[in-house]
Formats: C-alpha cells, sequence, structure tokens
C-alpha cells in the first residue's frame, strides 16, 4: 500500500503539555518529559552541570575505604605508587604541566563507593573528602582534576577549600568537595579498582613556584573522612538539611549565602563565589525545627541583608564573616539603639514614638520602598510590620503594624514588593498594603490592608515571581497570575493532573525561578508521595505553553555578573550545586526524553490502524525509538527504533580529525512501519541516547481507516 493510500496527520508536537484530553489540540502533547519548544520546534531541554558540593561537617563517613596513587611518567618507566588505607603517598618534587622538566606526573584519589553509603539511615552520595597532610604544601599551584566516565577521563569541577592546592602552611588538612557524577564508574589502575578522581598539575599563570614543596605527604589514614550527604528527616541524621540559597549582590562584593538545618540547628555557610572555595560556617545559633524556607531582604546602600527563617532574623554584613559564638550575638538582628535614630532629638525618639525591643521574629522579610517589611510572625501569623525608612530602617515603631483578617483566617504565606505596594499571600486571600500617609501624631507612615482577592491565595512564598508586571504563584488547585487586581488568572488548566500530583504536605516547600534569557517560570515540587522536589513544571510565557522536566532542584538561585549576564543554579537534596547550561547531558548522565500525542481517532466511531510513523529531525540524534499505544493500554505497545544516522556522515563523538567532513546540520525524515490497531491510537517518540540533542519537526502518522483532524 502506497503512502497515497494513507490519511495523514503530521503533528508538529510543539504547543505544550494538554492533560485536558478532550479539548486539547492535536498539536498539544498528551504527555511529554524534558523537552521543551522556545523556537516552534520541539527539543531536548538544557542539561545541566555539577559546581561543587557543600558537604557539612558531621557528615562523614569512614566505612568505605580509600587509595591513593601516584603515577610517575618519568621514573624510567610509567609506574604507580600506593598509599593504601593506613599508608601515606609522597608527592616530592610532583611538578606542573608546562615547567621545565614536566613530566604529566599524576596523583589519584579512589573511593570504594561513591553512592548509597553509610548505615541503613544515612543512604546519600559521596560529594567530598578530607586528606590529611603530614607534610603540607606553600606553593601557589593550579590543579586540572578529572573523573573516569566508563570510558574516557572528563572534567570534574573540584572545590578545593583553601587557596592552594595542598594547602601549607599550618593546615594538616585539605578539604576537597565535588557533585558526583552521573556517570562515574569505577576502573582498575595498579591493581586497585576504586572510583577515581585524578589530578594534574597545572602552570600556575607565570607564577615562578608551580610545583608542590619537596616533602609533600598524604597520610590515608583509616580515619580519613570522607564527606556524604544525605536525605531523609528535616531533623535526624539523613537530613535534607536546605532551607537558604541566595546571592547577595552590595555596591562593591557579592556574597553567596547557604542556610541549612542540622539536627534542629541553624547554619549559615557564606562565600565570595559560587564554589564556596572560601566559604566560612557558623557555629549552631538557634533550634528550628520546622521544615521552611528561608527569605531575604538585601538592603545594598548600607552593606547588610536580613534573612529570616523560623521566627528569627539574622544579619549579614558585606564585609564581614560570620561569628562563632553559639545561640546569639552579633548575628542576630537588633534594633536600632544609636542617637541619630531614637535619641532624644531625633526623628523617632522613643519618648514620643513606642517601639519594639526586638526584632520582629519573622519568616518573610523583604526591602521594599526602603523600609524592611516582616510577616509570618512569631506569635502573630496574621500580622505585617514595617520599619521605619532608611536610614531609620531597623527602627520598628510600635504602631506600624496591621493584622490581616476579615473572613480569612489562615496564616500569611507569602509576601513581596509589588507594584507601588506590599503584596501579602494567605492560603486563601490576596492583600496590598496601601500607604494612607503619616501618623499626625507621631509622623509615623500608616499601611492598610485592601483586600483584592479572596477564594484564591499562595501555599509557598518560594513558588512566587514577578514577570512582566504580573506576580505568579502556586495556590492550593494551580498556578496563578495576579496583576494587580481583583481578576487573578489560573494558567495551569493544561496542567491539571501534574498540579494534582504535588504531595501535599508538601506543597510549601515548593520552589521556582524565573530563567529571564529563556522566558521560562520554572516550579520545582515533590510530586506522588515524595518526600523530596523530584519535579519541575516550566510555563513558556512568551509561547504560553507548558512542559514538564525531571529537575531536582530543592532551592533555585537566579544569578548575575556585573554585566547583567544570567546565570541560573540549583542546590538538590544532596546539597550538591548545579548550572543549568547548554550541555548534552545532566552532570555526566543521559537526558532521557519524549513526547506522547493525544489521542487520535478518539472523536470518531470508526476502528483504525497505524500503518506507518514518520519523524522528521535534524540530523544530531542517531536514533528515536518510536511507540504506538491502542486504547490506552501501555503494557501492550508496537515499538520499534527509528535509525537517523547515515553512512556518510560520522557520528556524534566518533569523527577522526583530518578524516572526517564537518557534517552539516539538516532536516532528515526516517519512517517505521506498524500494524496497531485500536478505537483510538497515541504515538511516542523517545530519546535517551547521551551526549546528544535534536529537534523534531514533525510527526507523521499513517493511518487506514478514516480520521477527523
Amino acid at each position: 500500500m502506497g503512502r497515497r493510500e494513507y490519511q495523514h496527520l503530521v503533528l508538529k508536537c510543539n504547543k505544550g503539555v494538554n492533560q485536558q484530553t478532550d479539548i486539547a489540540d492535536l498539536d498539544e502533547c498528551a504527555d511529554a518529559l524534558n523537552v521543551w519548544a522556545p523556537n516552534g520546534v520541539v527539543e531536548r531541554r538544557p542539561g545541566y552541570r555539577g559546581v561543587t558540593a557543600l558537604y557539612q561537617s558531621g557528615t562523614g563517613i569512614t566505612t568505605e575505604a580509600q587509595t591513593y596513587l601516584k603515577y610517575e611518567a618519568s621514573a624510567g618507566s610509567p609506574s604507580y605508587t600506593t598509599g593504601a588505607e593506613g599508608g601515606t603517598l609522597v608527592l616530592s618534587n610532583w611538578k606542573a604541566q608546562g615547567d621545565t622538566n614536566a613530566t604529566g606526573d599524576q596523583w589519584f584519589i579512589g573511593f570504594g563507593k561513591v553512592q548509597d553509603l553509610g548505615t541503613s539511615n544515612q543512604f546519600g552520595r559521596l560529594v567530598g573528602i578530607t586528606v590529611s597532610l603530614s607534610a603540607s604544601n606553600s606553593n601557589n599551584v593550579h590543579f586540572k582534576s578529572e573523573y573516569w566516565n566508563g570510558t574516557d577521563w572528563k572534567w570534574l569541577q573540584v572545590t578545593e577549600h583553601q587557596e592552594k592546592h595542598l594547602v601549607g602552611g599550618s593546615f594538616s588538612k585539605a578539604h576537597f568537595s565535588f557533585a558526583n557524577p552521573a556517570d562515574w564508574a569505577s576502573t582498575t589502575l595498579n591493581s586497585v579498582t576504586a572510583y577515581f578522581i585524578r589530578f594534574t598539575l597545572l602552570d600556575a599563570s607565570g607564577d615562578s613556584t608551580s610545583s608542590l614543596d619537596s616533602s609533600v605527604t598524604l597520610n590515608n589514614l583509616s580515619s580519613t573522612t570522607q564527606k556524604v550527604s544525605t536525605a531523609g528527616s528535616a531533623t535526624t541524621s539523613g537530613t535534607d538539611p536546605n532551607r537558604g540559597f541566595f546571592s547577595l549582590q552590595f555596591p562593591t562584593i557579592k556574597r553567596y549565602v547557604n542556610v541549612c538545618n542540622r539536627y534542629g540547628n541553624t547554619y549559615f555557610r557564606i562565600a565570595n563565589t559560587i564554589d564556596f572555595n572560601d566559604s566560612t560556617e557558623s557555629s549552631p545559633l538557634n533550634e528550628v525545627t520546622e521544615e521552611t524556607l528561608a527569605t531575604i531582604a538585601v538592603v545594598p546602600q548600607f552593606n547588610e541583608a536580613f534573612i529570616a527563617y523560623g521566627g528569627t532574623v539574622s544579619i549579614h554584613h558585606a564585609h564581614k564573616s560570620y561569628p562563632s559564638q553559639t545561640g546569639g550575638g552579633e548575628w542576630r538582628a537588633l534594633v536600632e539603639d544609636r542617637d541619630f535614630a531614637v535619641g532624644e532629638d531625633a526623628p523617632y525618639s522613643t519618648e514620643f514614638v513606642g517601639q519594639l525591643e526586638e526584632f520582629p521574629p519573622a519568616r518573610f522579610i523583604t526591602f521594599f520602598k526602603n523600609r524592611l517589611w516582616c510577616a509570618g510572625l512569631e506569635g502573630e501569623p496574621f500580622t505585617v510590620r514595617w520599619s521605619a525608612a532608611a536610614p531609620y530602617h531597623k527602627v520598628w515603631p510600635t504602631l506600624s503594624a496591621e493584622p490581616l483578617m476579615e473572613d480569612d483566617n489562615s496564616p500569611i504565606t507569602g509576601m513581596i514588593g509589588f507594584g507601588e505596594q506590599v503584596a501579602v499571600f494567605k492560603s486563601d486571600s490576596i492583600w496590598l498594603m496601601v500607604s494612607t500617609g503619616p501618623n499626625p501624631a507621631t509622623q509615623v507612615e500608616s499601611y492598610s490592608p485592601i483586600r483584592m482577592v479572596a477564594g484564591v491565595g499562595c501555599v509557598s512564598n518560594s513558588s512566587i515571581q514577578q514577570i512582566r508586571g504580573n506576580l505568579v504563584f502556586l495556590a492550593e488547585d494551580g498556578v496563578y497570575v495576579f496583576d494587580g487586581t481583583p481578576a487573578v488568572r489560573k494558567i495551569s488548566d493544561r496542567v491539571s493532573e501534574t498540579i494534582r500530583s504535588i504531595s501535599p504536605g508538601r506543597r510549601h516547600l515548593a520552589v521556582s525561578a524565573h530563567w529571564k534569557s529563556r522566558n521560562c517560570y520554572l516550579l520545582s515540587f515533590a510530586s506522588d508521595g515524595e518526600f523530596d522536589n523530584n519535579k519541575t513544571l516550566v510555563w513558556d510565557y512568551k509561547n504560553d505553553i507548558w512542559w514538564i522536566w525531571d529537575i531536582p532542584a530543592k532551592i533555585w538561585l537566579a544569578d548575575e555578573d556585573p554585566s547583567d549576564d544570567e546565570s541560573l543554579y540549583f542546590i538538590d537534596k544532596y546539597q550538591q550545586i548545579f548550572l543549568m547550561e547548554d550541555g548534552n547531558t545532566d552532570h555526566g548522565g543521559a537526558i532521557s526524553s519524549h513526547i506522547l500525542t493525544q489521542r487520535l481517532g478518539a472523536d470518531t466511531n470508526i476502528r483504525r490502524t497505524v500503518r506507518q510513523v514518520e519523524v522528521a529531525s535534524n540530523n544530531k540524534p542517531s536514533a528515536f525509538t518510536v511507540s504506538v499505544r491502542a486504547n490506552d493500554d501501555s503494557n501492550n505497545e508496537a515499538s520499534g527504533t527509528l535509525s537517523m544516522t547515515d553512512s556518510s556522515e560520522a557520528s556524534y563523538g566518533s569523527a577522526t580529525d583530518g578524516t572526517d567532513k564537518y557534517v552539516l546540520d539538516r532536516r532528515r525524515g526516517r519512517r517505521l512501519g506498524f500494524r496497531e490497531q485500536g478505537d483510538f491510537v497515541q504515538v511516542k517518540v523517545s530519546h535517551s541516547a547521551k551526549n546528544e540533542t535534536y529537534l523534531i519537526s514533525s510527526v507523521d502518522v499513517a493511518l487506514a481507516g478514516a480520521v477527523r483532524r
């Protein structure tokens, strides 16, 4: 039977996911994973790369042995030296590549295991190690680090938490951290089978001393601590401790802050760079057992930032490291007590203006219109408070507060500056704080809460993003857009099934990001009863379409450099930091993706047969898996592999320099024959090959039997 004897449905599948099957357009997908169509053509989503991991002291294990190796390429004949557990490894005069008499020597750390480490209540991933030194290094050197992926050594970003490689001076330990590669494989070196990281010293950019000291010695002690991050309860061993992940942009410096909660205690880790190379960590600060996310208010003109978490507000200065005292001190935000603000002749003299004696015990804080705003107060869940205007922003008049009650007695769940007002969210309502002018007696600015929306509110403060003059947020039944008027608009009906899958007890931990350069709102959450975030909904607001990705973001961080170039990071439950980029893997792992068409022929009573499926794509993918499903029976599908290669083209990764020609990007159509019959049918196109991208321009389904589009 020829092509013309079939009825053909040519589907673009580029209008996103629509789970409303009875009213969906045939160019919308019934389901999709890890794809999008920013330019009108379906393609695999961007990948991500590991930056570092924020392993914490106290999360080490010693149950998995490690091995040190040194490879000497110039010792007569290439040879290895092994520093087994309990032994040492001497790196005497080990020189960098590019130095005089450079030998290409390398040293290795090998691990017995990299996942599911520890006891039954402490499963996780290896994310770092502490190396003991009996003779350390004081020279300024740089290194390249790599891991074995089963076929080749691949670059791995490893952070050494000092300024120099195997730092010297008074230090007796070197600390390394990294995000665990998804394709890390074991290999055998010098009769040792392990998961290795290979270090090669590099020329120190013209530094005259670019090799290690003559007596550097690593001690492979049985007590050497491997660092493992784990997931589980928020207050017991096996924790997911992330509570905040922030970039603090001050006029002359940028700081990165991680807020974590371990065993009920709050810690702050601060660094000047996103890899947390030079990070410092506070001692335990206070006991908080609730599982909520921190919020932040940056006051750049005074080089201050305020972080609210669990009913306590801490203050962080641009040019100060965190203090180490336990239970209080400089880290806790204090009300203003200096004479310029509250003295006898000051604008807020305590003789005339009553003031709070302590900083409001907030869970939500923001800096807007030159004032600090606090909500989610301990003991006052319905109240909003605001400070005096800067430079008096740490003065808190007792009259500067309003309860948000009426017939909605739910607590405040979120707050953000919006337009000319502060928008305050409850579970079932949205309010705006409208200025009513200064109090005639005290001249303290007054604000009145106006309820703008009743019946719809926000369930997670971290889901709120300001996009194109609107607020986008997660409510109990979906994602909404608020433009400042009572006409709040629901935008997530097309992905209502995925919204309903959000674990009810974890909705308040849903997190979002505004990926401005990609015109996307990303919402990550725990679904299908999971404890940790395992799914991300993507709203492409430029094209007004939805996609589903499997990115497990616990907290997102959108960052910009001095040139306003955007970077999007996320931290996962293992405290690993990843950078979203145009890479072809998820930190070494393949990105599995698929599209599933709507039910073809579901609106007719004619039984039909799929005879052929043709996929038109570019020539970058090696193959697709094509499946045909009849009558919603996913257990009874016909499938086949659709090769997209051409014998005249070199496949990805196999081209030989000087031999193979550059392969131009071109469109290619390939087809498979089927004989799958049903009252209605669906076609699924899947791709799971590593290091491949694709553009699917159309899926042509040839049917025997009448069908209406």
